[in-house]
């Protein structure tokens, strides 16, 4: 029966059959597994010696997750765009194989936008190696010059780093010789857009989240750390510090900025994907875009508090930082704490608004407590500096601070998704059914 039926068919079907695995596997199969992992986890760590939970613990904090999905989702990949070009019964199945490689994503929209810049890249090899090789001929000057205008090709049409595949794939063509005919060509593009396709429908396993949930996820984190920092600084304050404790929170404050990349990074991919997406409405970007800007300013302020009281034990003579500061950085660590909550579930309950009118309450408290108990120009100069930090977090968190709104950009246009259309076309089906019930 399978030998009557046609190779594309055989091919189509197993993709759409890939396409849903995927899909089940994602949406179904991992929350599931990860619920009863937490509950065994959590059922058993009471009776494991405490050794054997430290060496656990330290093999968890080890592994990568996500670099060991990658890594078995490229291979599958691999194995199923070879399998699909030798089942059509195409030239070179391999490049189907290295094009799926290299198009797993974090997404799948991230995956097709580097794929389209492959193909395009593929296209433009080929016609830029085939024209100079039956215009000159196979020489040391031919080659120098496929070389140089397939870069300057991919840098015109804008492939980013998908550039040098342009003069990779013109001269991987020369290995072809004589036997580059129109059919050798469009067999290569063949295998190009049929590892694209591949890599398309398995990237989403590479993240395990949907672009929304990461993006969701990276802020939430990036929020959790700050309001980390924020505790230890106030705990410090409070309690006392040594120079090597505030020149490590110095440095945790400044590997912020690589969390900060990461959030950054993660938003932009959702927008990006937004953008071209059917199920994800811009409205939806819109607000994490701002996120991401109250936590950019959140981390030079965090930075700016931890090279406040960093400086205060170094600098010969200078003023400590007063025990009051302590407490307003706390109530601070808090709000970034509920703030991190609402971030990764916009329906969670927290109460971020009361915590930052207490933080301005006990900011105003602290600074007239200050100024009362003592009379010192350094310790009210590094209480005022420290002070106004913490008050532009506040502004930052409850979205007030002007500042958030230099250099804001508008929201590109795309293509409304689903759930922005389906409520206008039912609400058109309602006005025609009642016009024809008139």
């Amino acid at each position: 029966m399978l030998q009557s039926v046609s190779p594309l068919t055989i091919v189509a079907v197993g993709l759409a059959l890939c396409a849903a695995v995927a899909a089940l596997l994602r949406r179904k199969v991992r929350p599931a597994v990860a619920a009863a992992y937490h509950a065994v986890v959590a059922r058993i760590r009471p009776h494991l010696p405490e050794r054997l939970r430290r060496l656990a613990r330290r093999c968890c904090d080890r592994i990568d997750g996500e670099a060991s999905r990658s890594i078995v989702v490229t291979g599958v990949a691999a194995g199923i765009a070879w399998s699909a070009a030798t089942t059509l019964d195409l030239i070179g199945p391999v490049t189907a194989a290295i094009s799926a490689v290299l198009s797993v994503q974090m997404s799948s929209h991230a995956s097709l936008r580097e794929g389209t810049q492959r193909l395009i890249a593929t296209l433009a090899g080929i016609a830029g190696a085939v024209a100079v090789w039956k215009a000159f001929g196979l020489s040391p000057l031919s080659i120098a010059v496929i070389a140089a205008c397939g870069l300057a090709a991919g840098r015109l049409l804008r492939l980013g780093d998908g550039s040098v595949a342009v003069p990779a794939t013109s001269l991987g063509i020369l290995v072809a010789g004589s036997t580059v005919t129109e059919a050798f060509v469009w067999q290569r593009v063949a295998t190009t857009a049929l590892g694209i396709v591949v890599g398309m429908i398995l990237s989403p396993l590479v993240g395990g989240m949907t672009p929304l949930e990461r993006a969701r996820h990276k802020l939430a984190h990036l929020s959790a750390e700050i309001a980390g920092l924020l505790a230890d600084l106030g705990a410090g304050a409070r309690d006392g510090y040594s120079q090597e404790q505030a020149a490590g929170w110095l440095a945790r404050s400044r590997e912020l900025d690589e969390d900060l990349d990461d959030a950054t990074a993660a938003v932009e991919d959702l927008t990006k994907q937004a953008r071209w997406s059917l199920t994800t409405p811009v409205a939806q970007v819109v607000p994490l875009q701002q996120t991401t800007r109250v936590l950019e300013h959140g981390v030079h302020q965090v930075n700016s508090v931890a090279r406040s009281m960093f400086d205060a034990t170094v600098t010969p003579h200078a003023a400590d930082v007063p025990g009051q500061v302590g407490e307003v950085l706390t109530t601070a660590a808090e709000a970034f704490t509920a703030h991190a909550t609402l971030v990764a579930d916009p329906d969670a309950e927290a109460t971020l608004t009361n915590l930052l009118e207490g933080l301005r309450e006990q900011r105003k408290h602290t600074l007239r407590t200050v100024r009362t108990e003592l009379d010192d120009t350094g310790v009210l100069v590094l209480t005022g500096s420290i002070m106004t930090d913490v008050d532009r977090m506040a502004g930052s968190l409850s979205r007030s601070a002007p500042a958030l709104a230099v250099g804001e950009r508008a929201p590109e246009p795309g293509i409304p998704a689903v759930s922005e259309v389906l409520p206008a076309v039912r609400r058109l089906w309602d006005r025609g059914r009642d016009r024809l019930a008139a």
